[in-house]
C-alpha cells in the first residue's frame, strides 16, 4: 500500500470540487482511494489531496490517463501537481 499527497492550485475551489466529485468513478476504477481534501489556510485555491493505492505503479498510471488530464483542465487546475508517493515505515 502506498500513500499519495498531491498539491496544486486551482482557479476556483468550488468549481474544482464539483468536477473532482464527478470524477470519483475514474479514481475508483483506477484503484485510488482518496482519504482527504484540504485547502491552504493562506490560499483557499491551493488544494492538497491525500489518498492511498495498492502500488506506486497504479498511481503513476492513473496520473498519466488522458481522462484525468482533461478533467484537471476542466476543473481549472492552474499549476502542475506536486505529488509525493510514500510508503509507511
Amino acid at each position: 500500500m502506498v500513500h499519495v499527497i498531491l498539491t496544486h492550485e486551482v482557479k476556483d475551489f468550488f468549481a474544482w470540487k464539483k468536477v473532482y466529485e464527478e470524477r470519483e468513478p475514474l479514481r475508483t476504477k483506477s484503484g485510488i482511494k482518496m482519504t482527504g481534501v484540504y485547502t491552504s489556510v493562506d490560499n483557499p485555491n491551493q488544494v492538497t489531496l491525500t489518498g492511498e493505492c495498492a502500488s506506486a505503479e497504479l498511481v503513476y498510471r492513473f496520473m498519466s490517463q488522458p481522462e484525468l488530464k482533461a478533467a484537471m483542465q476542466a476543473a481549472g487546475v492552474v499549476s502542475a501537481p506536486d505529488m509525493k508517493v510514500l510508503t509507511k515505515v
